[in-house]
């Protein structure tokens, strides 16, 4: 997962929300463009690449139709099917590929406790204890550790698992990891195959990038860990800040 939190102070962010207030209709694709400069065109949830001509694919689930791509998408993060007051504001918008937004998250939405009221107004929503990871406005760094677990095949994914062991950020953290399946993935695995191998074989593609510079971290081969960051740029992922912040686990 991919640290958003700078968004708002980068430097394109004011003219993206002018462009943004004066469309007409209002367009929240407006904000895309600020949005992958922040994450360096990646998905912030799955850290799959959103650049042009680098896009993933997976085959149709309807037959005869061609391959769905991976694209970039601007969501809702409250979804408007809950907070129609949110439409159009900016700060609830936030980059996530096709396959995040609407395959994995679509209107889902979980609240922490048990009985739980929804916000209907700006002022009501600082009561609610959302059950989503929003790297915008959380500290990841206190959500997540970095895992690399083996699959039932042998091989390897590089995945996410909760930093803390109970508490709302626990389950903020699981909640989080089980909805977009970028952890325990063959448990957490979507219904539609397609779907699933394209998740997995991208969590195997992370371990894949970083097999190398987790060896150098764990033996504190720190000019060997600096060669790979440089000659993969593994800084454009979020995985490398959070392994530096010595949030990881079980990476042998």
């Amino acid at each position: 997962m991919i640290d958003m939190r700078t968004l708002y102070q980068h430097r394109d962010y004011p003219a993206a929300l002018q462009n943004f207030n004066s469309s007409i209709p209002k367009k929240w694709s407006k904000f895309q463009g600020v949005h992958l400069a922040v994450t360096n065109h990646r998905c912030p949830i799955c850290e799959c690449t959103l650049k042009n001509g680098q896009l993933l694919t997976r085959p149709s689930s309807k037959s005869g139709k061609p391959p769905v791509q991976v694209e970039a998408t601007v969501d809702h993060y409250r979804p408007q099917r809950y907070y129609p007051f949110l439409e159009f504001e900016d700060k609830n918008y936030i980059l996530m590929c096709s396959e995040c937004n609407n395959i994995y998250k679509g209107s889902e939405f979980p609240i922490f406790g048990t009985q739980v009221t929804r916000a209907t107004t700006v002022a009501e929503l600082i009561a609610e204890q959302p059950l989503i990871a929003s790297p915008v406005n959380d500290n990841i760094f206190d959500l997540f550790k970095v895992v690399a677990r083996r699959l039932t095949n042998g091989r390897k994914v590089l995945e996410l698992t909760p930093k803390h062991t109970s508490g709302y950020l626990h389950e903020k953290a699981l909640a989080t990891i089980k909805l977009f399946g970028i952890g325990e993935c063959e448990v957490n695995a979507h219904s539609n195959a397609n779907v699933k191998t394209l998740r997995v074989n991208l969590l195997r593609s992370h371990f894949s990038m970083f097999e190398n510079f987790i060896n150098a971290y764990q033996n504190q081969d720190v000019p060997k860990m600096r060669s790979e960051i440089t000659n993969k740029k593994l800084d454009s992922y979020g995985f490398l800040k959070i392994i530096l912040a010595n949030n990881v686990t079980n990476l042998t």
